[in-house]
């Protein structure tokens, strides 16, 4: 019984280890919490915030230390969940941080968290990131095209993999630093993935003239790591794509 106990107490102390460090102070305790179904709307730090928001407090998502599970997609879910605990609708980043080759290989968010439940200034928050998304090919394209890309720096920087679709076909290959844009005439639903420990997928509802962004990296596994392969909303991932080389 006493082994039982050490073991649950190990495998509870390496859980905690793996997440990320989450720091959330509320100044605003007015609000109840948001339903699951509310959808949250997160501002980068060049979106302007819609009028008569009101302030509910701040969050912090880190790195522990021995944080494994901290990709994009992972911190942007954390601080989406401390919103909607929160009572907020609307998350402001004012500091994003990326992994790097000499310090933390996580994502690292600092925001503020509000609330505005105003149908018409939500309305507009939307069809301004509509335009920032807006496809940059011709109008009369008769294909898409998909932006596969993974930053510099993170673990497994040595580590590459290939990214193939559905029926296996090698779409492109990926090693850290590295870009490539696959252009198709292929619409509809379509399955990209990558294996390394194990396999990752994206799916990506395609549509002709459309551009779309997929950032990759390699997180923390067992044994060698696994990929990470997250669709990112283009107005972020341009500024992304075009930076590398």
């Amino acid at each position: 019984m006493l082994k039982m106990k050490k073991l649950s107490f190990l495998i509870a102390i390496l859980l905690v280890g793996c997440s990320t460090s989450i720091s959330t102070k509320i100044t605003n305790k007015n609000f109840q919490k948001l339903e699951e179904n509310n959808p949250i709307i997160v501002l980068d730090k060049e979106d302007e915030l819609p009028n008569n928001s009101e302030l509910i407090g701040d969050v912090k998502i880190g790195d522990s230390g021995f944080t494994t599970d901290c990709g994009y997609d992972k911190v942007i879910a954390d601080v989406t969940k401390e919103a909607k605990n929160a009572g907020a609708n609307i998350v402001k980043i004012i500091e994003l941080k990326k992994p790097s080759a000499f310090g933390s290989t996580c994502y690292r968010i600092k925001a503020r968290l509000y609330r505005n439940l105003n149908a018409e200034s939500l309305s507009t928050v939307v069809q301004n990131r509509n335009l920032k998304n807006k496809s940059r090919l011709p109008e009369n394209s008769d294909y898409a095209v998909i932006y596969f890309y993974r930053p510099t720096g993170g673990t497994g920087a040595l580590l590459g993999y290939k990214i193939k679709d559905a029926n296996d076909s090698i779409v492109g290959r990926l090693r850290n630093g590295e870009k490539f844009a696959f252009k198709t005439k292929k619409f509809g639903e379509q399955t990209f993935y990558g294996v390394l420990e194990t396999k990752e997928e994206v799916k990506i509802n395609v549509e002709k003239g459309k551009e779309y962004f997929v950032r990759c990296a390699v997180t923390m596994g067992v044994a060698i790591g696994r990929p990470e392969i997250t669709r990112i909303e283009n107005y972020v991932a341009m500024k992304e794509y075009d930076s590398m080389k």
